[in-house]
């Protein structure tokens, strides 16, 4: 949790339930694309472990730690051992038990892909080869898809993902997202934001590859048909966004988002991407009597001012859960 000015804390609105910034440019930004506002699961460094911990590892001769000594950090992802792919823990292990000497870890850092070579230590209770590392597969969570490009490129969340367990933002250019809908909900209670509860609809077959994920959120390519009902809207730019009138649209419960309105309190001025482009307060009643605001899940639902787009909800103030930040749409389409 990131406290502001005034201990007035913001929460990031992507949920974790397991679980350097780059922009790709684009050639030419669309003049309209399909308004979004329907939940989606997102899951990330599905092909892999991610590095969670560096532990020492008991021996006969003390404690050692063979990750450590090779620069093995937390977030990274390992996603082979001695040229297998790895998908579990029981890969890792199996491979690591059968190793002869050191063993070749394939390793994800960011962006980058190295080659890591580790000495397995010897548990002196178990008998078992271990690398001193605790890991867990992807990073699992819903969020709100924001737009889709006319050639089916895809634009949600609006903020980068941080490991609950690393507390790091996870950069990656692997992912999917599926089909989701939407369950309930939890409200807000003191310094505390509401979420929004959901499942995946079948996490055999993902709708979508995120091959972008950085400090903006997730962007990749759906799959024909994924798209129901699409919608039609005209983006604008940020010089066109003013204080005053707009509406959201984000989804409480099934899979079908509505519409509510909102006020855009402030906005700032800004010439190359940032966060919190502008201050935002719901004052929809149905939607401030069901959920008392903006909660967690919600992030990435799209902001329509003079009915055109302009952004997406990024995070709610947890004193306040009727006010968050959104981000200006200008810095979300050139991931596309």
């Amino acid at each position: 949790m990131k406290k502001a000015v005034r201990s007035i804390a913001l929460i990031l609105l992507f949920i974790c339930l397991s679980f350097s910034f780059s922009i790709v440019t684009a050639a030419a930004e669309p003049t309209w694309v399909y308004l979004g506002g329907a939940p989606i699961g997102i899951g990330l460094a599905e092909d892999g472990l991610i590095v969670t911990g560096i532990v020492d590892v008991i021996t006969d001769d003390g404690a050692v730690c063979p990750a450590r000594e090779g620069e093995i950090a937390t977030g990274d992802v390992i996603i082979a051992a001695n040229d297998v792919q790895i998908d579990t823990v029981r890969d890792l292990a199996t491979e690591l038990q059968r190793a002869d000497g050191a063993v070749l870890l394939t390793v994800k850092r960011g962006e980058e892909t190295r080659i890591v070579a580790l000495t397995p230590a010897i548990d002196s209770l178990t008998g078992l080869k271990k690398l001193g590392i605790t890991v867990k597969n992807g990073i699992n969570g819903i969020g709100t898809l924001t737009y889709v490009t006319s050639d089916m490129r895809f634009g949600a969340l609006g903020h980068g993902i941080v490991d609950a367990d690393t507390g790091k933002t996870f950069v990656t250019d692997q992912g999917s997202v599926y089909s989701c809908t939407i369950t309930g909900y939890r409200k807000a209670v003191t310094e505390k934001a509401g979420e929004l509860v959901g499942r995946f609809d079948d996490r055999g077959a993902p709708i979508g590859e995120i091959d972008v994920c950085n400090a903006f959120g997730v962007y990749g390519m759906l799959k024909e048909g994924a798209l129901r009902d699409p919608v039609k809207i005209s983006v604008a730019p940020r010089s066109a966004v003013r204080p005053g009138k707009a509406y959201v649209y984000s989804t409480i419960e099934g899979s079908q988002p509505q519409k509510y309105e909102i006020e855009i309190v402030k906005v700032r001025s800004q010439d190359r991407p940032e966060e919190k482009s502008m201050l935002i307060k719901v004052v929809d009643p149905a939607l401030l009597d069901k959920t008392g605001g903006i909660l967690q899940g919600m992030s990435g639902s799209p902001i329509v001012q003079n009915d055109k787009l302009v952004g997406a909800v990024t995070h709610v103030l947890v004193n306040d859960s009727a006010l968050g930040y959104g981000l200006y749409l200008d810095w979300m389409l050139p991931n596309n």
